[in-house]
């Protein structure tokens, strides 16, 4: 009975992949108005891989003269179980948009993975916030007779098919979008997709070159908070920049916008400029959903980032502080100063924190420590309120010392005097690691 189910199921497989020719002649003869769904946008000399697994197909696209062209066309294996992939272990090929993030070849490979292979970045954020798991979802080549659904939940090609796609593949920029079956709409209808989310995009650019904090955070969905750790430090770069007639813009080029089940993906050079120079920060990818009819950011990660910038946290500051004038780098340091003062005065205690450097020690306390004082006196006064003025700063490239008059008033205590601070720039962020304090 077992080798009775085998068979059929082998049967089964076999008569798949000989209906294929017929299918994939189908999906060939399409008019030029009509579009595969996922791609709405293509940069220029790049291309798209896009997998059908109801046909078993790999096509690789690519933009000539302005129409998406079918470059390659050739038979593929996923995964032997029918279905997204939701967990490690079952058997089955992920659905969505991915990028290759490594390539390998057949000396680095155990003979399953054919002559060359290339790591897919499965599971993505979009994966992970619908709780899905696993990993090690490759495209590669095989050393054995290709059949239709007979691997894993890879996607395998024949040897010859993997060492051409090869040829068209950048890592970290090609997308591979992996469905069921591919949805073809007419061309205008993915122009006006383009269009909207092109508008959204640079309405987003022009919030981070010249909007408030609330400005920027409107493009994102409710239900996502960014990463906004930088944003003081690059609206204190900005400002100071900007009073030394420096104007710091940010842009965005080799912009691709792909879509999957009501997910849109984002994928851009960007860059920060002023008038003379042009700075990449590396490959920053969005994810967006319409919601009530805007698009909005669900899912924000630089895809690479610049080598000069990839020991930085935030590139865009770190670009901000080798753009700006000597000037402006003055003025920074202390719109810093001032703004570790209004988190003090506040009692915002995580904001305070930030403004520390992780290697701090003043008092024979290090960071832990004296942020857990702070946070103490934070509890135990009714209100705190601390004020500088006649700020003084010496500067070196990388290292501040400020000096001020400050003035400190709380429920259990008012005294002036002398602060100093020293101050290093960590990507971009000026970090408090010395504090010393003298009263008048």
């Amino acid at each position: 009975m077992k080798e009775t189910r085998l068979f059929f199921k082998r049967l089964t497989r076999s008569a798949l992949f000989l209906g294929l020719q017929l299918l994939v002649i189908s999906v060939s003869m399409v008019s030029a108005d009509i579009r595969p769904a996922s791609i709405i946008k293509l940069p220029e000399n790049e291309r798209v891989i896009l997998i059908e697994k109801k046909t078993q197909t790999l096509f690789l696209y690519a933009l000539e003269d302005k129409e998406l062209k079918v470059r390659l066309q050739v038979p593929c294996s996923t995964g032997e179980a029918y279905g997204t992939k939701q967990e490690s272990g079952d058997k089955k090929t992920p659905e969505g948009i991915y990028f290759l993030n490594d390539e390998f070849e057949d000396k680095y490979l155990s003979p399953i993975y054919g002559e060359k292979a290339f790591p897919t970045d499965y599971p993505n954020l979009i994966d992970r916030r619908a709780g899905k798991n696993g990993s090690a979802i490759w495209i590669h080549g095989t050393n054995k007779p290709l059949k239709p659904m007979d691997s894993n939940g890879c996607i395998a090609l024949e040897n010859s098919n993997i060492l051409k796609l090869s040829d068209y593949i950048t890592l970290h920029s090609t997308p591979v979008i992996v469905v069921e079956t591919i949805d073809r709409i007419q061309s205008p209808l993915l122009v006006q997709q383009e269009q909207d989310i092109e508008l959204m995009l640079d309405q987003w650019t022009q919030a981070v070159e010249n909007g408030t904090y609330h400005e920027y955070l409107s493009f994102y969905s409710p239900d996502y908070l960014p990463d906004i750790q930088w944003w003081e430090a690059w609206v204190s770069i900005r400002k100071a920049a900007q009073k030394t007639g420096v104007a710091l813009v940010p842009k965005r080029d080799r912009t691709g916008i792909y879509a999957h089940q009501g997910v849109f993906v984002v994928l851009f050079d960007s860059f920060l400029t002023n008038a003379s120079e042009k700075i990449l920060l590396g490959k920053r990818k969005f994810f967006l959903e319409n919601i009530n009819g805007e698009y909005k950011i669900v899912g924000d990660v630089f895809q690479t980032i610049a080598p000069r910038f990839q020991t930085s946290n935030f590139p865009l500051t770190a670009a901000a502080g080798t753009l700006a004038t000597p000037v402006s780098k003055k003025e920074s340091v202390i719109e810093t100063v001032k703004l570790w003062l209004s988190a003090w005065s506040a009692k915002n205690m995580d904001q305070y924190a930030g403004f520390y450097a992780d290697n701090f020690h003043s008092d024979g306390m290090n960071k832990k420590a004296w942020v857990n004082r702070k946070k103490a006196l934070a509890k135990k006064y009714d209100f705190i309120h601390v004020s500088g003025q006649e700020f003084k700063v010496k500067q070196t490239k990388e290292i501040c010392e400020v000096s001020f008059f400050q003035e400190y008033e709380s429920s259990g205590l008012t005294t002036q005097g002398t602060k100093k601070l020293k101050l290093v720039n960590k990507g971009g962020l000026w970090k408090i690691y010395r504090e010393s304090w003298k009263e008048k």
